[in-house]
């Protein structure tokens, strides 16, 4: 990639003069989109001259890519933990005669379940 030759500092000083000019007029003008448009005029050409690249460049392309295969996977282990819990549950209230034991353990299972589903 070739280097650009930088300007001298005489130029540099008339750019930001010019600069200057147009951020103080921007304030006391009757059209503040013209005066903003002169402002931002004034300051690309000040920097494609000091070599800060081009101000009009666009962009580079974004490299990550967002797939909904991941959201497919999620809602998978989702699914996966739900059941788990519905499971666990049945377990427990057969297993469990009932009263106060199998309450316990069915809403340990839930939180476990949540916190689970809350921290993928």
């Amino acid at each position: 990639m070739a280097e650009t030759p930088r300007p001298s500092r005489a130029d540099r000083e008339a750019q930001r003069a010019l600069l200057e000019d147009a951020l103080s007029q921007l304030a006391a003008s009757p059209d503040p989109d013209a005066a903003a448009a002169e402002v931002m005029r004034a300051l690309d050409h000040y920097i494609e001259s000091t070599g800060g690249g081009t101000a009009l460049t666009p962009r580079e392309a974004p490299v990550t890519d967002y797939s909904r295969q991941d959201a497919r996977e999620i809602k998978w282990a989702a699914w996966i933990v739900l059941g788990g819990a519905v499971l666990g549950t049945a377990i427990v209230a057969v297993a469990l005669s009932g009263g106060w034991p199998a309450a316990l353990a069915i809403i340990v299972i839930w939180v476990i379940a949540i916190a689970a589903l809350v921290s993928t």
